[in-house]
């Protein structure tokens, strides 16, 4: 009997229904081998589960499967015995006019048409958007605040499963004009017997970026209110606690009431949660009953919002029912858990947002809580601060300047997205203020079941990386460099609050040490949008280590740049805009930023993530995207062509591969294994074959690539510095092609040469320069070293990292000062050199060649010499 061990991921929320992805060696899961069955810790087999495959090896056999499971303990043992799990569960049936799940607790209704896209006996669910346009006339301006209103579009079950069942519905918002303003994607996800809901929104921008201004982006839950409006409550998550306020506050002063309930005066029991019931009080001036007429006074507050319009900073506003009533401040604080509860006296719905405060402009607002039927509004965007401009940052383009892609404007926001977690919670009794912190910690710290480090590393997922090793002095510093650098970016997103809708994710490009500020306005050495693969850089430093801070910043970075930096839709689909000051601004849309190994990581590891699975869906097809924008337009205009587009054997063909290496393990379907293959022998009838290039023209039609000459535009590091090594030589296994592994060694061999030695071993094709930043070719040259056994060529892998960090003189590290007294901080840690692209790439091909060159690694850094070709 084999089993596998999980647990759950450290500073989170433990305990309920997760999801979660275990991979499988090949051929150890078939359909005719025994389920892994999971059991509890104290060794109970688990009760609500279930699994389906996500991922294939070419054989057939499950390369990864999902679980969705109710655990209870400390962990999780999977074991290939028996079969075990639950006989009943959901019951889902489907007409022409509804799909309707029930779970045990309640019914959810999803219809198929109209703008009500949820009923429950709690709840129903709607959706909301606000355009604002603006108009200005000399000293007059105008803004025009449009809404617009979730009509439904598709409903589909996207997972039937017993214990978690998936109902995906899109559609757009249209005005009660007639117009339309952003698309949605929104599943709702119901779980047996639990009286929750998980919502994950996304929404789509389609509109004009230069006169369509996002206001607002809201789910409405509308909920029937019936008892008395002392006995109608709202609750909302502060920092630390909870504020807890009743529709009508009975702290008198007069009627002054009594006697105590139990032993609490009126107005105690009535934040503590107790029905009032006025018939057996008195006014304890007189003993005169109390009437409802007297009560009847008492100020009637009827909407809440609470702003979080910076990531620093929220207020509570109310305000009674009167629209042309003032709002008046009620409290305030820094960071809220972002959730909002009401209440009546036979129950209540909360609703949590994620990444509240994160993700700020966000607003939580509760209207009609004295009415018959409230509203509880989950606002991902705020209307309560500035509309969300698309618009670019200037009128002409700074390619010459500040490291811009091309000569001309290519900013686009058409077709981006932006994705969002919601949690729905039902209470058929008044939640205490525990139940909703729990509730809060629950959906803003998702939890997260894993499996150990040393069980990836021996499956083999995602190619080849290392565990951490300090057993030698050059391995402990090589690993101290690393914490330090992962540390560094850690407390940069906080102390230059790198939070925000569209900026939540991702990280800064290069820094300008004057400044003491990263060059946020300095063209393409603004925002990241994944050049260098960061995300590789943390995915692989995550799964070595098992660090919950680390998968935090590599999911937000996986999830912003899936969404935001990638188009969905359009003549853009599946590409992505190169680095800049504002994400979608670079006029480079290039298929590398959109990349299916910047987030494939994520989608296996949670067990296949929906919205991350139809951003892998996007890409795919990227290749067709550059028939409409030639990545290579500027290099070729006017040269006459054989075939439609072009594409550099890296970062463009290599994003293909890692493309199609996931759709092909995701579906088995051979045809995108045959793309790769396609291009694969193209490049063997190159002179140099992988070497060779890396400009080459392309036909998306036919995925053949076609030879044109000796060529690198950008240089011949972008060929291995954005995944294509680590994509290639995870291919090798799969497809067994020994000519295409020969390659590979080839070109990690041909790599570190001299000029000299390059222009030789080429016959005299390649000059020798232009193979510059030799440590992001350190994994492809481990590669080499490991499959020929060549020390020599192990040992310059090492005097390349080593001193590209470390310097000549190895005094250089990953340490940082401090600037006293800078602008909003006392003591500003920085370090002034730095450059994502160099952190990205020198952590990225340490990790690999830890593993690869194992056994000829030096003891310690005296060992490893100086050599001028270091650069």
């Amino acid at each position: 009997m084999k089993s596998i061990n999980l647990h759950w991921l450290e500073n989170r929320s433990k305990g309920g229904y997760v999801t979660f992805g275990v991979p499988f060696k090949q051929g150890e899961k078939t359909r005719e081998t025994q389920p892994f069955v999971p059991y509890e810790s104290d060794g109970r087999a688990v009760t609500y589960w279930q699994e389906k495959p996500i991922a294939f090896y070419p054989d057939g056999s499950e390369k990864w499967t999902s679980y969705t499971a109710k655990i209870e303990g400390d962990g999780v043992e999977l074991r290939n015995e028996g079969v075990s799990g639950l006989e009943a569960g959901n019951e889902i049936t489907e007409t022409d006019d509804a799909i309707t799940v029930y779970n045990g607790y309640f019914e959810a209704v999803f219809p198929k048409n109209g703008t009500t896209l949820l009923e429950t006996p709690y709840f129903n669910a709607s959706l909301k958007v606000q355009k604002e346009m603006y108009e200005k006339d000399d000293d007059v301006e105008v803004k025009r605040i449009i809404s617009y209103y979730g009509e439904i579009g598709t409903v589909e079950i996207e997972d039937a499963g017993r214990v978690k069942t998936v109902i995906k519905i899109t559609g757009t918002h249209k005005s009660k004009h007639g117009d339309t303003f952003l698309q949605y994607i929104i599943r709702f996800a119901v779980f047996h017997n639990e009286k929750q809901i998980k919502v994950i929104h996304t929404f789509l921008f389609d509109g004009n970026e230069e006169t369509d201004f996002i206001k607002g982006v809201a789910l409405i839950l509308k909920r029937k209110m019936t008892g008395k409006l002392y006995n109608r409550r709202i609750k909302m998550t502060g920092d630390y606690g909870v504020m807890h306020e009743c529709m009508q506050i009975l702290n008198l002063w007069r009627p002054r009431l009594g006697p105590a309930i139990g032993k609490q005066p009126v107005h105690a029991a009535q934040l503590a949660g107790e029905m009032i019931d006025l018939s057996p009080l008195v006014d304890l001036r007189n003993n005169n009953p109390v009437t409802e007429e007297q009560i009847d006074n008492v100020t009637k507050w009827d909407c809440y919002r609470l702003q979080q319009l910076t990531p620093d900073s929220f207020e509570v506003r109310k305000r009674t029912k009167y629209d042309d009533c003032t709002f008046i401040k009620a409290s305030w604080g820094k960071r809220s858990k972002g959730l909002m509860y009401i209440a009546d006296e036979v129950g209540g719905i909360s609703v949590c947002l994620r990444n509240f405060w994160q993700k700020y402009p966000s607003s939580l607002h509760a209207e009609g809580l004295c009415g018959d039927e409230a509203m509880l509004m989950a606002w991902i965007v705020s209307p309560d601060g500035l509309s969300r401009d698309m618009r670019h940052y200037d009128k002409i383009p700074h390619d010459q300047t500040y490291y811009e892609g091309f000569p001309e404007i290519g900013s686009s926001a058409y077709g981006i997205a932006n994705t969002n977690e919601l949690t729905i919670y039902m209470y058929d009794e008044v939640a205490s203020d525990e139940q909703i912190m729990q509730d809060a910690d629950a959906a803003g710290k998702p939890p997260v079941m894993l499996c150990t480090p040393e069980y990836y590393h021996e499956v083999g997922i995602f190619g080849h990386w290392s565990l951490p090793d300090r057993s030698t002095p050059l391995k402990k510093w090589l690993e101290d460099e690393m914490d330090k650098a992962f540390d560094f970016y850690k407390n940069e997103v906080e102390q230059r609050r790198w939070y925000g809708l569209w900026d939540y994710g991702d990280i800064m490009h290069t820094y300008d040490a004057q400044r003491h500020c990263w060059k946020y306005d300095l063209g393409g050495y603004a925002w990241q949008s994944t050049e260098l693969v960061p995300t590789l850089w943390l995915w692989y430093s995550f799964i070595r280590s098992g660090r919950e801070d680390i998968f935090s910043l590599a999911e937000a970075m996986s999830r912003h740049s899936a969404d935001v930096d990638t188009y969905h839709f359009g003549k853009y689909k599946g590409l992505g805009s190169r680095h800049n000051v504002v994400h979608w601004g670079d006029a480079c849309k290039e298929p590398r930023i959109g990349m299916a190994g910047h987030h494939r990581a994520l989608y296996y590891l949670m067990g296949g993530d929906l919205r991350i699975g139809d951003c892998l869906d996007d890409v795919k097809d990227a290749d067709f995207s550059t028939l409409n924008i030639d990545p290579l337009r500027y290099f070729y205009r006017d040269k006459e062509q054989n075939m439609p587009t072009h594409a550099r054997t890296g970062p463009d063909w290599s994003t293909y591969c890692s493309n199609w290496l996931t759709a092909w393990e995701r579906t088995g379907d051979t045809k995108w294994r045959d793309k790769i293959v396609t291009g694969i022998n193209d490049l063997k009838k190159a002179p140099l074959r992988m070497i060779s290039g890396s400009n080459f023209e392309y036909d998306p039609e036919t995925s053949h690539l076609g030879y044109i000459g000796e060529s690198a535009a950008g240089g011949s590091h972008l060929a291995i510095c954005m995944g294509g090594p680590e994509t290639w030589t995870e291919l090798v296994p799969l497809l067994k092609d020994d000519e295409f592994k020969d390659m590979l060694v080839q070109y990690g061999k041909f790599y570190f040469l001299s000029p000299e030695e390059k222009h030789k071993a080429s016959g005299g094709l390649i000059p020798g320069d232009g193979f510059e930043y030799p440590y992001m070719a350190a994994a492809l040259c481990s590669y080499a070293a490991r499959e020929t056994g060549d020390k020599d060529l192990a040992y310059k892998v090492w005097q390349v990292l080593v001193h590209s960090l470390a310097g000549k003189d190895k005094k250089d590290n990953f340490d940082t000062s401090v600037v006293e007294n800078y602008f909003n901080a006392k003591e500003l840690k920085e370090m002034f050199w730095i450059s994502t692209n160099f952190v990205a790439q020198w952590c990225l091909n340490t990790i690999v060649s830890l593993e690869l060159t194992k056994g000829y690694i030096p003891e310690t850094l005296e060992e490893i010499e100086w050599a001028d070709w270091v650069k």
